[in-house]
């Protein structure tokens, strides 16, 4: 359930202060670029259309207009355009942690499978192999290819595979 409100916290932040609802996610880059974006673009905005820091005008027709739609307007629709990205993002982050759950979880029963109908073996990426010995094909949880189950990285996307861990870590 905390998975699910991420990204609609995330959106609302990013609402709220330009670039926020990144950092909450991780995205260092993108809430720098949009910060940069909304901050840089309403200071252009503001300088272009000689609008003072007071929120009055300085041209002597549009006497006591808080802020100008052609300046308005642009910082709006930033802003929202980057909420829905801090949306989408933080929802991609919640279907890859459970496809990489999923993919795990898949090899572990696999595992235990080939455990109880065989002889015991040494790792679960022993067990993961067919009748042949030929090694079994698993789905990376990064890219989503096909790659090899005795390795531990994708081939495709050189991302670390989800057993990569539980195999460094051997009991003494």
């Amino acid at each position: 359930m905390r998975d699910q409100l991420r990204p609609v916290l995330a959106a609302v932040l990013a609402l709220v202060f330009p670039g926020l609802g990144h950092l909450v996610l991780r995205r260092w880059g993108r809430a720098l670029l949009w910060h940069v974006t909304i901050v840089g673009g309403g200071v252009a905005l503001l300088t272009l259309y000689d609008v003072d820091a007071s929120g009055s005008v300085t041209a002597p027709t549009e006497a006591a207009a808080a802020l100008p739609t052609d300046v308005a307007l642009p910082i709006a629709l930033l802003s929202v355009l980057s909420a829905a990205d801090a949306y989408l993002v933080g929802r991609a982050a919640v279907a890859e942690r459970k496809r990489s759950d999923a993919t795990a979880a898949a090899i572990r029963r696999r595992a235990s499978s080939a455990d109880d109908d065989g002889p015991s073996v040494g790792s679960p990426v022993d067990a993961l192999t067919s009748a042949d010995g030929e090694p079994l094909q698993v789905e990376c949880p990064s890219c989503g290819k096909e790659t090899d189950a005795e390795l531990d990285f994708c081939h495709w996307c050189t991302e670390p595979l989800p057993w990569d861990d539980a195999e460094s870590v051997t009991p003494d």
